[in-house]
C-alpha cells in the first residue's frame, strides 16, 4: 500500500476516552509526525459539529478538517474521492463497517482494554503502535 493521502480518525475512545478528557499519550506527537510528513488529517466523529468540534478546540490537537456526522461511511468516502488513499483509526465496529463501506482499511484502537472485534487492518494499544502500522503501510 502507498502512503495514505489522508487518515481518518474517530474521536472518543480513539484520540480521547470520551469529551472532556485529555488526549491518549502520543496521539498528539502521532498527528503532528503524519501531517509533518503532507499527509491530511480529519476527525470524523459520531456527534455534532459544535460539539466536536468544541472539543478538539479545547485539546488543541492540530488537524486539517473535523466532520461531525451522523453517518461515517459517506464522509470517509467524500474523502476518498477527494483526496485518493486513505486509511481510518477507529475503536468501534460502526467506524470498521463505514471504513469498508469507502473501501479504506481500518486500525482498530484497543486502547485501556477495548475488546479487539475481526476486520479491522490492524490492532493498536497506544499511539507509538498506531504511528508504527501506520509507517508500516507506508512501504
Amino acid at each position: 500500500m502507498a502512503a495514505p493521502v489522508f487518515i481518518a480518525i474517530d474521536w472518543n475512545g480513539t484520540v480521547v476516552p470520551f469529551f472532556g478528557a485529555p488526549m491518549y499519550r502520543g496521539a498528539a506527537d502521532a498527528v503532528a509526525q503524519w501531517r509533518a510528513a503532507g499527509c491530511l488529517v480529519f476527525i470524523v466523529s459520531h456527534a455534532s459539529q459544535k460539539q466536536i468540534a468544541d472539543d478538539v478546540a479545547r485539546s488543541g490537537l492540530l488537524v486539517d478538517g473535523v466532520f461531525g456526522v451522523d453517518d461515517k461511511g459517506p464522509t470517509f468516502s467524500n474523502l476518498r474521492a477527494q483526496h485518493g488513499s486513505g486509511l481510518v483509526l477507529g475503536d468501534h465496529p460502526s467506524d470498521l463497517r463505514a471504513a469498508q463501506e469507502a473501501g479504506l482499511p481500518l486500525l482498530q484502537a484497543c486502547l485501556e482494554g477495548q475488546a479487539p472485534f475481526p476486520g479491522s487492518e490492524a490492532r493498536y494499544t497506544d499511539w507509538s503502535e498506531a504511528a508504527l502500522l501506520v509507517g508500516a503501510l507506508s512501504v
